[in-house]
């Protein structure tokens, strides 16, 4: 069966297993999903004398000369001719005496590789080759697949271990679409068949592609239907404390968030559990919506886990929350995992007694040993950066509480229709009235003086400044040669010696993180050197500068996201974008991109082209979890029609439906209903 371990095949022991295992691969269907990423073309044999450097090539000829050169570097060259109107040498530079015995004059080889222009003329560097004793004429034309490999297992041991699993094809789902059933494709793309040529191996992947993303769709809405068969407590609509905090705030709803806060305590009026995906662009007001939420379910004499992916988020949410909400009579607790053991079991106490209406935290809040008293409902804040198994964990901490899902990164519409068919979506598509504009500029590192001229300028007359690396400290020169903030705080202090400048990074203690942001909060700190921890839920209306030290190692949504750290005042605000030339045509087009958009959508949709979305929203995040063979955006015109093949699946035929999930997603039971 296609789901019996890899170590039922046979050659498979230990150590081939935990090789396999580097790769991802520890079933017999992980290994038949195990796609080639390229194809080797021999379908026709080149002349020797049309032989090009640089280009792999499929050559055969007679053995003219072997010579062993004995040096520094002992090498074989293998002369082959054709008809001796040309030659290219094939060089071995480890061999063994029995190789060489069967290295004679006058025998054939057929040998494919890449083609380079050596010191003894055209030559091949350790190509597959394959003896003859004599002419063995015109080759059978064929692709020959190329697999990912690891250290210790080849491409072509790991063909042959497909060769042996692609039986089980037999056992997968019979749909069948565009003429073709999952294992038709598959073997199509193991065993090519060159007459279908490249277009049919095209096809075959799409297939494949095809088959993933219906799977994934077909799931959420098992998801979808399974959850609406749920029931929860339906928190009750309460006027006073909503309108005292509204009253409170300081500042007007926008029309969009009125919108979105009226979806959402719709939902929360219902016995049915919320899952509502909050989309809003950085700066849109988006916790507004949140503490609006939270005090609905304090009303209803409900606990609230509002968690955040960082320490630094989680302590800016609950200093906010706190300032609104407290006044009202709903106490704020904050937990988290650099808390000591002490002090984070008070808290842990006080939430079990129910005396923390909201608790603000890390990943401390779906620990075993944090327990709720009556846990209505669960605000995720960036939630990309969470597994939907870690979603699920907090879930299970309650009577199925409502949740209400937060993310600032903007998801293109159709994009987020796939991602999200479980959930229903609210964004918040317009920005608080007196937000400023952001000037955004690109410079090179010969720039470099004239920026940090700019940047003293700018805190000489009362306002912060930003300053953000990629890293804290240059580790591994392989990573290259980029600035860290240890490095540039150093600069930064000797070339700017009047200024209060503060370091943060990660890799603090909480308490040395608290004082930084205190002192940059009451502008005692006037320029912050950090990483990205600053990314998200920083909010210090005078910092109108933000600086990115080699801004083309970032992707266009981080870009946007830490740029959205400054206009959040009413003066004008800047952002600066430095790197080190040469970079590359795509890092240039992301600089000259957030040049020239601010809209969060629209970068994101140019951040999905560039980079794919296992870049934009992360290798494992709550419904964008890395697909094996699809590609949102080289499938996206796939969407549609998984859409469409879905909805007739679930309506004719859910028996089918249901085993196509279970081959993609074998593993889905515990949190089959989110």
């Amino acid at each position: 069966m296609p789901s019996e371990p890899i170590a039922q095949l046979r050659g498979v022991g230990p150590a081939i297993g935990a090789r396999l295992q580097r790769l991802n691969i520890r079933t017999k269907l992980d290994l038949i999903l195990h796609l080639p990423f390229r194809y080797e073309d021999r379908t026709k044999v080149t002349p020797l004398d049309k032989v090009s450097s640089g280009t792999e090539h499929y050559v055969q000829g007679r053995i003219l000369s072997v010579d062993v050169v004995r040096s520094q570097r002992p090498s074989v060259y293998v002369a082959i001719g054709e008809h001796h109107r040309a030659r290219l040498n094939m060089r071995l530079l480890h061999y063994s005496p029995r190789q060489l015995n069967q290295l004679e004059e006058g025998m054939w080889l057929r040998v494919y590789g890449l083609a380079r222009l050596g010191r003894k003329g055209m030559e091949m560097i350790h190509p597959e080759y394959r003896a003859f004793t004599s002419d063995p004429g015109d080759p059978q034309p064929e692709y020959i697949p190329v697999y990912p490999a690891t250290q210790g297992l080849t491409s072509a041991r790991i063909g042959s271990l497909i060769r042996q699993a692609l039986n089980e094809i037999a056992f997968l789902p019979h749909y069948q679409y565009q003429g073709l059933t999952l294992g038709d494709a598959l073997r199509l793309l193991h065993e090519p068949d060159v007459s279908r040529g490249w277009d049919g191996l095209h096809e075959a992947r799409k297939r494949v592609a095809f088959d993933e993303l219906l799977a994934f769709l077909l799931l959420r809405h098992r998801r979808q239907i399974q959850r609406s068969t749920f029931s929860t407590l339906a928190l009750d609509k309460h006027r006073e404390l909503h309108e005292m905090c509204l009253r409170s705030l300081g500042f007007s709803l926008t029309t969009a968030q009125q919108r979105v806060t009226q979806e959402v305590l719709s939902d929360l009026s219902r016995a049915k559990p919320m899952l509502r995906l909050l989309q809003g662009d950085v700066g849109s007001g988006k916790t507004v919506i949140a503490a609006l939420a939270i005090v609905r379910a304090a009303e209803n004499s409900t606990q609230t886990a509002f968690m955040a992916p960082t320490e630094l988020l989680a302590e800016q949410h609950y200093e906010t929350l706190s300032q609104w909400l407290s006044p009202l009579g709903i106490q704020v607790g904050l937990l988290t995992g650099r808390m000591t053991a002490p002090a984070r079991k008070v808290r842990q106490e006080a939430i079990v007694r129910g005396e923390d209406t909201v608790i603000v935290g890390t990943h401390a809040l779906f620990q075993e040993s944090t327990k709720f008293k009556s846990l209505g409902l669960a605000i995720i804040d960036e939630q990309h950066r969470f597994g939907v198994h870690q979603r699920m964990q907090l879930r299970d901490k309650g009577r199925l509480p409502h949740q209400l899902i937060m993310t600032a990164t903007p998801i293109p519409r159709t994009l987020a229709m796939y991602l999200f068919a479980d959930m229903d979506v609210s964004v918040i598509d317009e920005l608080p009235p007196g937000r400023q504009s952001i000037e955004t500029s690109v410079h090179s590192a010969q720039q470099r003086e004239k920026v940090i001229s700019a940047v003293g300028n700018l805190l000489a007359s009362g306002q912060q400044a930003y300053w953000v690396c990629a890293a804290i400290d240059l580790r591994d020169p392989e990573d290259g040669d980029f600035r860290g903030t240890a490095d540039v705080l150093e600069e930064l202090r000797a070339k700017l010696p009047n200024v209060q400048i503060g370091h943060l990074h990660g890799r603090m203690k909480t308490e040395e993180k608290d004082r930084i942001m205190k002192g940059f909060r009451s502008a005692d700190i006037q320029l912050l050197v950090a990483t990205t921890v600053v990314e998200v839920g920083i909010d210090v209306p005078n910092a109108t500068l933000m600086v990115v030290d080699d801004g083309d190692r970032f992707g266009l949504a981080q870009l946007h996201q830490l740029r959205g750290r400054v206009g959040r005042g009413t003066k004008k605000s800047f952002c600066m974008l430095l790197y080190d030339p040469p970079i590359s045509e795509a890092s240039r087009n992301r600089l000259n991109a957030l040049k020239a958009h601010t809209d969060g959508f629209e970068l994101a949709h140019l951040d999905l082209t560039l980079r794919g979305p296992g870049e934009v929203f992360g290798k494992k995040q709550s419904g964008t979890e890395s697909f094996r063979i699809a590609d949102l955006v080289m499938d996206a015109e796939l969407l549609q029609e998984t859409r469409s093949e879905g909805e007739k699946l679930l309506e004719k035929n859910p028996e089918m439906a249901s085993k196509i999930i279970d081959t993609w997603t074998p593993s889905e039971s515990d949190y089959a209903a989110v």
